[in-house]
């Protein structure tokens, strides 16, 4: 994933792991440079890399009805920031939406 920023941006790799039961993780773990993680890229003066401590997880797995779900957690340092719960499905089977 690769988000953008003025003069750069920031680039995550993802490490995959198939769990117990079929779900796949999806991981940017604490780790030295050049290992799967967040990055922030910025170029000024020639490009520049550094490693941030923003770790994040997801799980993805399919629930007993067939519904892909994803369960998304981010954290700074060993801070938690966020926790998202995904529920995803085709357009035809969503819920309407407001205009």
């Amino acid at each position: 994933m690769a988000f953008p920023l003025e003069r750069g941006n920031v680039q995550v790799f993802l490490k995959p792991r198939l769990l117990a039961g079929g779900a796949l993780e999806l991981a940017s773990p604490a780790g030295r440079f050049g290992s799967n993680g967040a990055y922030v890229v910025v170029d000024e003066a020639g490009t520049h890399a550094a490693r941030v401590p923003i770790h994040e997880t997801f799980v993805v797995r399919v629930d007993d009805e067939g519904t892909l779900r994803t369960d998304h957690h981010l954290k700074l340092w060993s801070a938690s920031v966020v926790r998202l719960h995904y529920k995803l499905m085709p357009v035809s089977e969503a819920e309407p939406q407001a205009a």
